[in-house]
């Protein structure tokens, strides 16, 4: 068997519409703030067909579809509605479930057959409890890839999507181990650049985190602290601020591990710009060829 997404297409606003049935039946769209600035994280299929496009400035949004409703997005609702499916799957199912996107979770249905007679069985049976659990618009296809089956599933209906075997069976992917460990006379100056390290590895591999994992030896044993973000966290300073009020805890400690909790995808909106129009390139000149000569000696 291979790979299962479960996809809610438009979840920020499927969220919003449930928690505002204002929103219900008309152009509507959730914006982030960036930057002070106020852009479109994710428009309705009506503001869609309107032009709205994600990361468009609310204002530009408006210009295009003057009936649009907005509501704050809410990137940490949307996880944490994704993280409870993913943990009603791991227990119903299989431990093998993650987070893919800021709308869907992957399942690997390896290790089900036992279970069910084949995937598109074991595919449906998940996608019927993940629209029992979620009650909402919810999506599913089985494909050889985490990368081939969200987009099966946005383009999906009601019915399970069943692609193609070609054999390349992919991996769901795993986030779990970073963490930073510093030792020998630890400053709380050393630890907020801990966290700002793990936050270029965040930016990095195009992730966000929930909250750090703090594990300090001082001289009277071992201490633990979980802290947890009202919203995901992206940028190392975003950490090192989460890290600041444990600044004189930390502080002459023998040794701080600081590790992310609760890895997913990044919910960042990049803002919105036109596409380009192509332009013709222009002809090279030839390149001289460059021959190597050999000397006698």
């Amino acid at each position: 068997m291979r790979i299962l997404v479960v996809a809610a297409p438009r979840l920020s606003v499927q969220l919003a519409r449930r928690a505002e049935p204002g929103l219900r039946g008309r152009p509507a769209a959730t914006v982030q703030e960036f930057g002070g600035e106020p852009l479109v994280a994710v428009p309705s299929v009506e503001a869609s067909a309107a032009g709205v496009q994600p990361g468009m400035t609310l204002a530009e949004a408006r210009s295009r579809c003057p009936a649009l409703a907005w509501a704050p997005a809410r990137p940490g609702a949307e996880l944490d509605a994704l993280e409870r499916l993913a943990a009603v799957l791991r227990r119903k199912a299989t431990p093998a479930v993650a987070v893919v996107s800021r709308e869907a979770v992957a399942v690997d249905l390896a290790g089900l057959e036992g279970r069910f007679a084949d995937e598109r069985s074991a595919g449906t049976a998940l996608l019927g409890l993940a629209r029992a659990w979620l009650g909402l618009d919810v999506r599913g296809a089985v494909a050889d890839t985490v990368e081939e089956g969200l987009a099966a599933a946005r383009a999906a209906r009601r019915c399970l999507a069943i692609c193609e075997a070609r054999g390349a069976r992919g991996m769901l992917p795993r986030a779990e181990g970073l963490a930073v460990r510093l030792a020998g006379g630890v400053s709380a100056a050393r630890a907020a650049a801990g966290a700002e390290r793990l936050g270029q590895l965040l930016a990095a591999w195009g992730l966000s985190c929930r909250g750090l994992a703090v594990t300090a030896e001082t001289g009277t044993g071992v201490r633990r602290w979980r802290l947890r973000a009202p919203a995901p966290l992206h940028h190392g300073h975003e950490l090192a601020a989460l890290l600041r009020p444990l600044a004189g805890e930390l502080d002459g400690a023998a040794e701080v591990t600081i590790a992310v909790t609760g890895a997913g995808p990044a919910v960042e909106v990049t803002p919105w710009r036109p596409a380009a129009a192509p332009r013709e390139r222009a002809a090279l000149p030839a390149r001289p060829v460059q021959r190597r000569l050999a000397l006698a000696g």
